[in-house]
């Protein structure tokens, strides 16, 4: 529940407003494991939350750790399946939470493992919440949450939007969290237009229509041109720097032609540039390209004026990188 919620549920019973706020303090602040730990509240209070609720945090059916460390990916488990979320840390110690808000993804993209299962199930907002704070207990306060993990969040619009909410309520700030999508243009303008300001990353694919289709098919009810508008739209109505993410592929969309593309939609769009190195997955022969051609593509982007950066690869080795992530029960 939000702060909000939690108030009306107070007030609904014949408790203070203030009680919803100090039960929210319990939860989202202090990490309250049970009702019983909340001494603030009233005795009945808490008897009353013991009988309509349980206070639980999911608990991880399989731990692994990349061999560096930078990686820790985890397996929760939800309703008859499973889904999998990841714990990134950099040198400088920084940590980021890429969660899942789907089980599964229906967009079915051709260089992402999640995309081969299909639509398990959409998230709801409590079971995201509790994916965040269930490694919150198992970590610390995240520098940043990206919605990254199984699923393309703007396809469970209402349930990550809400999860976005409770996130800004308990101090976790919308320059903190990152939503990633394939390209679905009416949720980007509907989150442009939610008063919510989380940073933006599309996921492109291919800046050449066919090519891009064929890539990520849900992109034909999205096309190049109404993308753009989008991206535009919402880089201009919430002030955010937008990242287009470039998962660049051997013999797929690597070449000169491909890159100048995508210099033509970063400049027109006004985006940041982010290339991601193909991770391997199972089901297809598909590879990343080599280093000197990553380069040379990363190379004709910067002459072009576009700001480019590239990926640090964390987790490939316990299939937790980009594009890697599927449950062991689905």
């Amino acid at each position: 529940m939000t702060g909000a919620e939690l108030e009306h549920y107070c007030l609904d019973r014949g408790y203070r407003n203030f009680h919803g706020i100090q039960l929210y303090k319990w939860i989202y602040n202090r990490f309250a494991e049970n009702f019983d730990e909340m001494t603030d509240l009233p005795l009945s209070l808490r008897k009353l939350l013991n009988e309509e609720f349980v206070l639980d945090y999911f608990k991880p059916i399989k731990i692994v750790y990349s061999g560096d460390r930078s990686a820790v990916k985890y397996s929760f488990p939800i309703d008859k399946t499973c889904i999998e979320a990841v714990v990134l840390s950099d040198r400088n110690g920084r940590t980021s939470f890429c969660i899942s808000s789907q089980a599964g993804c229906p967009a079915r993209c051709l260089f992402c493992a999640t995309g081969r299962i299909g639509l398990i199930k959409n998230l709801t907002k409590e079971e995201i919440i509790n994916e965040i704070y269930s490694l919150i207990k198992l970590h610390k306060i995240p520098d940043s949450i990206l919605f990254m993990g199984m699923g393309e969040p703007l396809l469970n619009y209402t349930n990550v939007k809400k999860t976005i909410e409770m996130l800004h309520d308990a101090g976790i700030g919308f320059r903190k969290i990152t939503v990633s999508t394939c390209g679905i243009v009416k949720k980007i303008h509907d989150l442009a237009l939610s008063g919510l300001r989380p940073r933006l990353a599309v996921s492109l694919g291919s800046a050449i229509e066919e090519k891009r289709i064929k890539l990520i098919p849900i992109s034909k009810y999205n096309d190049l041109k109404a993308l753009k508008k989008a991206v535009i739209f919402y880089r201009e109505k919430t002030k955010r720097r937008v990242s287009i993410e470039y998962t660049i592929i051997k013999d797929v969309n690597d070449t000169t032609k491909d890159a100048h593309a995508l210099a033509d939609f970063a400049k027109q769009a006004g985006t940041h540039v982010n290339v991601i190195r193909f991770n391997p997955v199972d089901g297809n022969d598909l590879c990343a390209p080599r280093a000197g051609k990553v380069n040379q593509f990363k190379t004709i982007l910067k002459d072009r004026g576009i700001e480019v950066s590239e990926r640090y690869r964390r987790g490939a080795d316990i299939r937790a990188a980009c594009g890697q992530l599927v449950p062991d029960r689905i």
